[in-house]
């Protein structure tokens, strides 16, 4: 899942509404909105705070994957072929 999923889902399941969640962190409710659509992101300086308030861990939060699938691997690749023309 991508960022704007998880906040979403993770707010719909504690049964808060996008103000209220936007009261515990001190942003506005079309801010998170924004969010949820994927149209922004959260301010890195509230990454541990909307974790803590969701009940994820910030690897969780941003979709962290320890290892990469053969697809990400290729696609790296090709870019650094690209960039070393």
């Amino acid at each position: 899942m991508k960022i704007h999923q998880i906040i979403r889902t993770r707010r719909q399941a504690l049964g808060l509404t996008q103000e209220q969640l936007a009261g515990k962190l001190g942003v506005s409710a079309p801010a998170v909105n924004k969010w949820e659509r994927g149209n922004s992101y959260p301010d890195i300086t509230l990454l541990p705070v909307l974790a803590r308030t969701l009940g994820v861990d910030l690897n969780t939060l941003l979709s962290f994957q320890e290892d990469l699938t053969e697809q990400e691997i290729g696609e790296f690749l090709c870019r650094l072929h690209e960039e070393g023309r």
